[in-house]
């Protein structure tokens, strides 16, 4: 399958139009840059991760109100790709004390596969699909989440292709036009998980306004496309099943059968994996009585596990059936109505659990005041509980008889009393270093999303509107790291309930800079919480995507920083692909935010290094397009291969924030077989004069940095300095000896290691006769 990551480049060079969507009139008023600020004096060379910088997101990261550049002239917003844990969520790469979600797309790993289809249990549909598949090469299975569909799929994929064929992910955003005109490879099985549409499809509200992933529109010009996309696979015998959570409307196509898809017997699939493992009978028994009712496939399979691995029956369910939903539904089911402070107390720690008691009051406060409309009618004065009531100060305001300065003489309103009565919210302790500290929190960590999802159920538009109003002055005094954190993760939660609210009340109206660069921030983060969780990571590519292609700067600028992250990570082709759409249509037009454009392809690179994820995918995808503009070219570069060359040289000189090593040396340690191609990009910049300077500065730096990131400095200056002797011209070989040479006497080092610029300089004098040009 070495083809396959050529084959996505080739999708991502030439299928999407660059060109922005149409979107409605912007919000008026000031647009901030979709940049953070202007750099006085420019250079590739600052671009900077925050790699590693703790677990602690506000220690050295800068997280949400951006980290200084070591030159202190502009701000990173994707300032953290080492491990971060807040609650459940992970940003970076997974590790033995917590899972983390990389890359979602490409080459389906062996292990996945088995873990998929591990003591797999066939649903009474599995069989129609699999002759569908075996008849026509292609079937789509629709249906909600929870019902198994992406184990499905590779086990539909198994029973065609057979156990030793590949089985390829594809990008969910993939459109059938993309499909149709794609090549794909004989005897491989591929697949396309929760399917969003075609690219280019919007939700209400134009290119920025996006309500959620839309299905392609069902009809004659439908079925026409879905037959183009059955006779590619035919003509290239190779086999591709999808899946979606989105019904066919209208009519459905002929050419290819949309099959609704049903998950197995519940108690098959915990026998199976149960007796497997050889558990007692007596266990099993009471692992299957034990299931929720309407439990996702998903679940119960994980639960199977824990129970297989030892865990007590009662407890592996409780988490889905067991006292958080219950307890909410008594919270907010009791006889007596919940008073506003009451409900300010669930809704402040929904979106803001994890912080001290003086903090949390004071957001309490502020959503009490923003509530009380909804709650009472102007004229009441005061309420039964004492909470804070509308326009309450001046003489108008005040009952008759009572002087105003009484009134403000009353006693303060009691709420740690009041918290204390809470049966949801409790207090722990935290250790922050050699300090502890008491903060609040839910009771169960599950919940969170319980109330939240009671609160959605429950409360009118009022409500909902004053909690926009709250969270919205919440990003405009630009909250800690942590709190901005907690405000996306519990967006990201309410996500799943009422994705459209989250999307048109928050995530739109933030990228679009209404609320500053916090905001902007923050907008990014939800995308990233949503990557973590496949039920939703095709919905932030989608989001994202709409981002991109609009008119607005400041969305564009938004969807750059969300690519160039966990975004990133887990659609890497795709982020190429909208990077270099937005940087190559002329829409950043000017010089910070080209700036911008060139700074997201540097930090992409930098997250995927970080996270040891294919960072070649950036590297393939600017050498595809050099090799395009050499093949095409006359004598000079167009303005296209310019600017190819442009951000070649800015992810090159791409150094770690707190390290300050170039991740291309890093990359390069870690993958040495990607030598041929890092240094045919390099050539290519070093063989145009107006960047040779920069660009030997970049390698200087980089080979002086293997020590630091290899064990074997030497071999990996040897092996780049063979492969640049092979992709350079022969004339340029004693040029850039002399150069190279003449740079590194001008710039010592105090490096104690072994001189891997002079291992590099013998590599190229010894080749200078083997590859004759």
């Amino acid at each position: 399958m070495s083809g396959e990551p050529r084959q996505l480049i080739e999708e991502a060079d030439g299928t999407a139009d660059p060109r922005p969507a149409p979107e409605s009139p912007a919000t008026p008023g000031p647009t901030p840059s979709p940049t953070p600020s202007t750099p006085p004096s420019p250079s590739p060379s600052r671009v900077n991760s925050g790699a590693n910088s703790g677990a602690n997101p506000g220690a050295e990261s800068g997280a949400g109100s951006g980290a200084d550049s070591t030159d202190g002239d502009y701000r990173v917003y994707n300032n953290f790709y080492g491990p971060q844990y807040h609650g459940r969520a992970h940003f970076g790469i997974a590790t033995a004390e917590r899972p983390g979600r990389a890359r979602a797309t490409g080459l389906l790993d062996g292990d996945e596969i088995d873990a998929l289809l591990r003591s797999y249990i066939r649903p009474d549909c599995f069989d129609d699909a699999a002759d569908e598949l075996s008849r026509t090469g292609i079937v789509v299975l629709t249906g909600p989440q929870g019902t198994g569909k992406r184990s499905g799929a590779v086990a539909l994929l198994r029973e065609t292709v057979g156990p030793s064929a590949d089985y390829v992910v594809l990008s969910p955003d993939i459109g059938l036009d993309q499909l149709a005109e794609r090549t794909f490879d004989e005897g491989v099985g591929y697949v396309v998980l929760d399917r969003t549409g075609t690219a280019g499809t919007t939700g209400p509200g134009g290119a920025g306004g996006a309500a959620g992933p839309t299905a392609d529109a069902a009809g004659p010009s439908s079925d026409f496309d879905w037959r183009r996309v059955r006779d590619q696979l035919r003509r290239h015998r190779a086999h591709l099943v999808i899946t979606t959570v989105h019904g066919v409307a209208g009519r459905a196509p002929k050419a290819v059968r949309h099959l609704p898809w049903r998950p197995p017997v519940l108690d098959k699939v915990v026998r199976a994996r149960l007796v497997q493992a050889r558990i007692p009978q007596e266990i099993v028994d009471r692992a299957v009585c034990g299931i929720p009712p309407r439990c996702p496939i998903a679940v119960v399979a994980e639960a199977a596990q824990r129970i297989a691995a030892g865990a007590d029956p009662d407890q592996a369910w409780k988490e889905h059936s067991g006292s958080a939903p219950q307890a909410v539904r008594e919270w907010f089911g009791a006889e007596e109505e919940r008073s506003l402070r009451e409900i300010a107390e669930v809704t402040t720690l929904a979106f803001a659990p994890g912080i001290g008691r003086r903090a949390f009051e004071s957001l309490q406060d502020l959503l009490e005041r923003l509530l009380g409309p909804v709650y009472f009618t102007p004229e009441v004065a005061s309420s039964a509980d004492g909470a804070a009531t509308p326009d309450t100060t001046g003489p108008a305001a005040a009952p008759d008889g009572q002087d105003p300065q009484q009134r403000r003489r009353a006693r303060p309103v009691d709420r740690r009393r009041s918290l204390s009565r809470n049966a949801l919210i409790t207090t722990e302790m935290q250790v922050y270093g050699a300090t502890t500290r008491e903060v609040m929190v839910f009771a169960d960590a599950e919940l969170r999303r319980w109330v939240l999802q009671a609160l959605w159920r429950d409360h009118p538009t009022e409500y909902w509107d004053a909690v926009r109003h709250w969270l919205d002055a919440l990003v405009d005094a630009d909250p800690d790291p942590a709190l901005q954190l907690s405000i996306a993760s519990g967006l990201t939660l309410l996500g799943h309930i009422a994705f459209d609210e989250v999307v048109q009340s928050y995530l739109d109206p933030w990228a679009r800079g209404e609320r500053g660069e916090t905001g902007q921030t923050l907008a990014v983060y939800v995308l990233w919480y949503m990557c973590l969780e496949e039920t939703q990571a095709a919905a932030a590519l989608t989001l994202a995507r709409t981002w991109a292609q609009s008119l607005h700067p400041t969305l564009r600028g938004t969807a750059l920083i969300a690519f160039s992250g966990q975004l990133g990570v887990t659609f890497p082709t795709d982020a190429v692909k909208w990077l270099w759409a937005v940087l190559r249509s002329g829409a950043l037009e000017k010089r910070a935010e080209r700036e911008h454009g060139l700074r997201a392809w540097a930090q992409l690179f930098l997250t995927l290094v970080d996270c040891q994820e294919d960072a070649g995918i950036v590297l393939d995808a600017l050498a595809h397009r050099i090799r395009k503009e050499q093949r095409t070219r006359s004598a000079a570069y167009s303005a296209t291969g310019l600017l190819v060359l442009e951000t070649t040289l800015w992810v090159f000189t791409a150094t770690e924030r707190l390290s300050g090593r170039p991740a291309v040396a890093r990359h390069l340690a870690d993958r040495p077989e990607e030598a041929d191609v890092v240094a045919e990009l390099w050539a290519a910049i070093l063989c145009y004069r107006p960047l040779r300077r920069n660009a030997l500065s970049a390698l200087l730096v980089t080979v002086r940095g293997l020590p630091a990131v290899t064990s074997d400095p030497t071999a990996a200056a040897a092996r780049l300095g063979h492969a640049l002797a092979a992709a350079l011209p022969q004339v340029e070989h004693p040029l850039l000896t002399s150069e190279l040479g003449r740079l590194a006497v001008s710039r010592p080092t105090r490096a104690t290691g072994p001189d891997c610029v002079a291992t590099l300089l013998g590599a190229l004098n010894s080749a200078k006769d083997t590859h004759p040009r």
